[in-house]
């Protein structure tokens, strides 16, 4: 799993940045989703979890926009520990659900260049 200081160091410790590029990736994603040949179950699954963490991204980033001081420095840290883990933990999963289910390898390979900046091995 990439590391903190590896996800946000192109954005210049930037946590707004970092979610709204996270954001972006989802956007591709939940299209992607559509388009995939999987069970309707995993398929109705995926669209759900990734509905979830966009409405979460941006909360956090309404949150982060909001707030000021050592409030903004603390939730900085909070979401550059955590959003992370869980982005990686979500990719790892939609990862191995579309090999799993998905003969054409042509989706894993889609699925893994919309992440490419998370390691997925």
């Amino acid at each position: 799993m990439s590391n903190v200081q590896d996800a946000n160091s192109s954005f210049g410790n930037s946590t707004i940045a970092y979610i709204d590029r996270l954001n972006g990736q989802s956007v591709r994603v939940v299209a992607m989703i559509d388009t995939l040949p999987i069970p309707p179950a995993l398929q109705s699954h995926l669209q759900q979890t990734w509905r979830i963490t966009r409405q979460k991204l941006a909360y956090f980033r309404r949150e982060l926009a909001r707030s000021d001081g050592e409030l903004q420095q603390d939730l900085e840290v909070l979401h550059a520990t955590l959003l992370p883990e869980v982005i990686s933990y979500q990719v790892k999963l939609g990862a191995m659900m579309i090999a799993d289910t998905c003969p054409d390898q042509q989706y894993l390979n889609e699925w893994k260049s919309i992440w490419s900046n998370f390691d997925l091995d």
